[in-house]
């Protein structure tokens, strides 16, 4: 029936999402490299910020939150059980921002912009991913808010979510060669980490491990979604 069949499809579903020791290491080294990465970005834009902070937007909060960019994206692995890949398509994303809205990334904004680009990239590449409300409460923001900021981001990159093979390779092999783990394969896809999409519909919101995520408060914003 078509009840079997969709249980069936949510469990394989389900099973994509568990991650080997390896691929969990690697993640966290992942997120290390790019924490780093967007912490001399965001160090780098504070003459800038001080002098011409820009436009406020829905991605700005009233005060820094008391939580590094590397806890921050830790919290994320731990807890979206999202793939590997999604971290090396939120930092292409993240750099479409930038490029196409001239995006100065501070301490007041960087938090939502991460959180709503993996998003977006577990979206777009992982076959099964938790929902907005899931996103929220582990991103520390209000499920209003996290919407806003989904549909915020995907106007400010014209909504180009695709990624070249050849593109994501080359962000994976410079991530990787600062993790000190090579050019391993990861993600469970059986490409060598090159990325295979999924054709559009694919994908379906589901609520993969029952994980309980802890409560993080970074609700207050500036602009309100």
């Amino acid at each position: 029936t078509a009840t079997t069949t969709a249980t069936t499809t949510n469990s394989n579903n389900l099973q994509n999402m568990e991650s080997t020791p390896e691929q969990a290491a690697e993640g966290i080294a992942l997120a290390g490299v790019i924490a780093s990465v967007l912490e001399r970005l965001v160090s780098s834009n504070v003459p800038h910020a001080v002098t011409d902070p820009g436009q406020i937007t829905k991605f700005h909060a009233l005060k820094a939150p008391g939580i590094s960019i590397f806890q921050y994206l830790e919290r994320i692995h731990k807890y979206a059980a999202c793939s590997n890949e999604c971290f090396i398509f939120s930092l292409i994303y993240i750099d479409r921002l930038i490029q196409c809205n001239n995006f100065l990334l501070t301490d007041l904004n960087i938090h939502r912009v991460v959180i709503t680009a993996i998003l977006l990239a577990a979206k777009f590449f992982d076959d099964a991913y938790y929902n907005n409300a899931y996103y929220a409460k582990v991103g520390g923001v209000l499920v209003s808010e996290m919407n806003g900021l989904e549909v915020d981001f995907l106007f400010r990159i014209n909504f180009t979510l695709h990624v070249t093979p050849e593109l994501f390779q080359k962000y994976r092999e410079e991530l990787m060669s600062h993790t000190g783990a090579g050019d391993t394969n990861n993600g469970g896809n059986g490409s060598g980490g090159v990325p295979q999409k999924t054709q559009p519909g694919e994908t379906e919101q589901h609520h993969p491990k029952h994980v309980q995520a802890q409560p993080y408060n970074n609700h207050t914003s500036q602009q309100q979604a």
